[in-house]
This record gives structure tokens, C-alpha cells and sequence, in this order.
């Protein structure tokens, strides 16, 4: 797989969590499964990269949860 996979996966991870369909638990559980696997394609994989890629929402996301809890 090439870095142009890697972002399309990142970037479909990170719509489901700015759109809500992940949880935040959920949305952690799937980018490092999804690390996991693809780090067997390519062995140039940058798990940060694909990890920050994938969880850029995330925090946002956060804040809003914490934000209706209040």
C-alpha cells in the first residue's frame, strides 16, 4: 500500500469521529487495529503519522462530549 492508502484510511477514520459514528474508545480501537495491519504492507509505515492523521478530531470531539456532560 502507499502513503495515498494510508490517507484515505486516516482521513475515512477521522470523518467517523468528527461525525460522531465513533466514539472516542471507538475511534482509538480502530486506528490501532488499523495500524496494526497496515503497518504489515509497508515497511516504511509511520504509526504516528497515520495515528495523528486518523485522531485529528478526536480532541474536538472530546470537548464537545465534555461540553453537553456540563
Amino acid at each position: 500500500m502507499t502513503r495515498k492508502d494510508f490517507n484515505l484510511i486516516a482521513s475515512t477514520i477521522d470523518s467517523l469521529i468528527a461525525d460522531g459514528t465513533l466514539s472516542p474508545h471507538d475511534a482509538i480501537v480502530v486506528t490501532t487495529r488499523f495500524e496494526f495491519e497496515l503497518c504489515k504492507t509497508n515497511d516504511r509505515f509511520d504509526h504516528g503519522r497515520f495515528y495523528d492523521a486518523a485522531t485529528k478530531s478526536l480532541p474536538i470531539r472530546e470537548r464537545e462530549m465534555e461540553e453537553a456532560h456540563s
